[in-house]
């Protein structure tokens, strides 16, 4: 039996129905598995072998002994010829083949229990291996935004001048030192400890973004080839330790599919549309393939029970057609379920986004289609008319407009989750605009400074308790309306960019460590400010 998807050099632009097999195997899996093989006594049974051995080596038949005399295969012989029976995932054979070894894995756990999950990140959530209620019991995860794919707001000591994204970044640096560099910072970007924090602060899921190069990287393209896939398996075995679910989402496509710098190459969109576009979107699709095949595994369905199908496709913009990209996600929804097939208990739930059209575009859409979701990125910092409204105007905002668009969407579509929010009511963090990009909030009105933004050590405790029950009106819209939340994001460098920082908001009181036992805050807000919720429910 074997667990290690086998790698074939295929035409990057060729779908025709075929999956790109991942560029990986997970070594302890072999080794489980000959660890369970019982070994018997070689001379016990086969007294026979000895005296046909004699003979033919009598008559120098020594290749013949060393056949009959052959031990059952070592666990490091069988890791190795598994790695080695792995064909570059790369069309021109310039990657690697990532592998996890048994010292990535953490050495708490014996190969016996890698995949153990019996865990449950606390007392109020089901172990692994039992059923999540999706739609009933809310999902409370965060993202490893700017991990295994770099964002310059996230960690902006990466970026400046022309390095605005990874791609620049690798073609700067050269492969190897892109390597180096990124390989630093997966190690200590994140690491076991935060997934053990998660669980503390009540949290059940992570979602975790992913770039395709992961899997596949062509000649053209800078970027480090299968290294980010290791730190995902290592990242799913610490969130299997500590009972959390991941969603690992594509979060970067051939071409990218947004045109924005955390999709892997700033400018333009070059999928679906454009000049390569219809080749990057099957591209896509193939890797979408490979994902899947591998998280398919009964290893991995327990701690995997999602997959976002690809992150923020920017529909409407650069020719970029809604109709194009229903036709992608049927076509990819299609292809996925031909892999898991459909109603198990842990058949993952695939989420897609709304491609920034609005909940309400998606109406019927994937109707009788099983274990589908919709995924909305709720932000008021990209918007200027939302910049200036007043606090009070702040904390209305997601119970009254965001948590009704919610309720309508499961009506209308079925599980809708937000992928994606922040306590942030501005746009002063560094970079977020992009590199060189300058915030929309300053000057925006009277009071609108981006002076002390970053400064939360300084916060005031005024400013620390509006941000609180921020996060606490949001987090009980999501919650009362939909299926849950993923926070953006779990970190930033440093802190560097503190309200987009889940991490230190919860250090520093401004996001709920207790999420189970809160307020019923948008029922509060409604009662104390009734006129002024109206008003939003009339627009």
């Amino acid at each position: 039996m074997s667990f290690s998807p086998q790698t074939t050099n295929k035409n990057p632009n060729d779908v025709n129905g075929s999956t790109t097999d991942l560029p990986l195997t997970h070594s302890d899996e072999s080794q489980i598995f000959y660890e369970k093989a019982p070994v018997k006594s070689f001379w016990g049974r086969n007294w026979w072998k000895f005296i046909i051995v004699l003979v033919i080596g009598l008559a120098g038949g020594a290749s013949a002994f060393y056949l009959l005399f052959k031990k059952p295969i070592s666990k490091s012989s069988s890791r190795s010829n598994a790695d080695n029976s792995l064909a570059n995932a790369n069309n021109n054979n310039n990657g690697q083949t990532p592998t996890l070894e048994p010292n990535d894995i953490d050495k708490s756990n014996s190969t016996k229990n890698i995949f153990d999950d019996s865990k449950a990140p606390n007392s109020y959530t089901p172990a692994l291996n039992q059923t999540f209620a999706y739609g009933k019991q809310p999902i409370r995860g965060v993202n490893l935004g700017g991990w295994l794919v770099l964002e310059p707001f996230i960690t902006p000591s990466y970026f400046a001048g022309d390095i605005v994204d990874e791609w620049s970044l690798c073609s700067s640096l050269g492969p190897e030192k892109a390597k180096e560099t990124l390989e630093k910072h997966y190690a200590n970007f994140i690491q076991e400890a935060d997934f053990d924090e998660m669980a503390q602060y009540g949290l059940n899921h992570v979602r975790i973004p992913l770039g395709f190069w992961a899997v596949e990287v062509v000649a053209e393209e800078p970027y480090v080839p299968g290294l980010s896939w290791t730190y995902l398996l290592k990242g799913i075995s610490w969130a299997r330790k500590y009972g959390l679910r991941v969603l690992v989402e594509l979060h970067a496509a051939p071409g990218s599919q947004n045109g924005w710098n955390h999709s892997g190459k700033q400018g333009t969109i070059n999928w679906i549309q454009g000049s390569n576009g219809r080749a990057n979107a099957d591209r896509t699709l193939r890797i979408i393939a490979a994902l899947i095949t591998f998280f398919n595994k009964p290893e991995y369905q327990h701690v995997t029970p999602m997959f976002g199908v690809l992150n923020e496709p920017r529909i409407n913009f650069q020719g970029l057609k809604k109709e194009d990209a229903q036709k992608f996600y049927l076509d990819a929804y299609k292809l996925i379920r031909n892999i898991t097939g459909d109603g198990k208990d842990f058949t993952p739930w695939l989420v897609y986004h709304d491609g920034f059209i609005g909940l309400g575009s998606w109406q019927g859409f994937m109707k009788g289609n099983e274990r589908v979701a919709l995924d909305t990125h709720s932000y008021i910092v990209f918007d200027p008319n939302l910049l200036r409204l007043s606090q009070t105007s702040f904390l209305l905002f997601p119970c009254a407009v965001w948590g009704n668009a919610l309720s309508q969407s499961r009506n209308d579509f079925g599980l809708t989750v937000t992928g994606e929010w922040t306590v942030s009511t501005d746009d002063c963090a560094k970079y977020l605009n992009g590199v060189g990009g300058s915030p929309r909030y300053e000057g925006i009105c009277d009071n609108c400074t981006c002076t002390g933004a970053a400064d939360y050590k300084n916060y005031d405790p005024t400013k620390k308790a509006f941000m609180l029950q921020f996060a606490q009106a949001q987090i009980d819209a999501f919650e009362s309306n939909s299926g849950g939340w993923f926070y953006w994001t779990w970190k930033t460098e440093n802190h560097v960019n503190p309200t987009w920082d889940y991490q230190i908001g919860v250090k520093e009181g401004w996001i709920p460590k207790d999420l189970q036992n809160r307020p019923s805050t948008c029922k509060l807000l409604q009662q104390q400010y009734p006129v002024e919720y109206s008003k939003f429910n009339k627009k």
